[in-house]
């Protein structure tokens, strides 16, 4: 098995490392948030992170997070997160249910990149 480390992209605010940290900064956040849960090992994840380091270029107003879910086990359990990425959007602390998004398509992160944009 090959396992591929991902580098954050400078845009990229930052990884996630505990559930405390999730909540303050998505949850608790007054400000438009996305959050991709990933496995380094997975290919939809490989594949999607050039799009998702690419909306944090062109989308500035919003704070981009990476989940591992390998070291975050229990919170992806806790948010139900069984594929590999699944995508959160959060705006002003409420998370944008509607938008949440599972699988490799740049078209359904930029349905919840317009979700915040509205």
């Amino acid at each position: 098995m090959v396992v591929h480390a991902f580098k954050t992209n400078q845009n990229i605010n930052s990884i996630i490392f505990g559930p405390a940290e999730f909540t303050e900064k998505a949850i608790n956040s007054k400000k438009k948030v996305a959050v991709l849960f990933f496995a380094t090992w997975a290919g939809p994840c490989i594949n999607i992170r050039p799009a998702f380091e690419k909306l944090s270029d062109e989308y500035r107003s919003i704070e981009f997070y990476d989940v591992d879910v390998d070291d975050l086990d229990q919170l992806a359990d806790d948010w139900g997160v069984a594929v590999f990425p699944t995508f959160f959007f959060f705006k002003d602390g409420a998370h944008l249910n509607d938008f949440t998004f599972r699988g490799g398509s740049p078209q359904g992160i930029m349905n919840g990149i317009h979700a915040l944009q509205s």
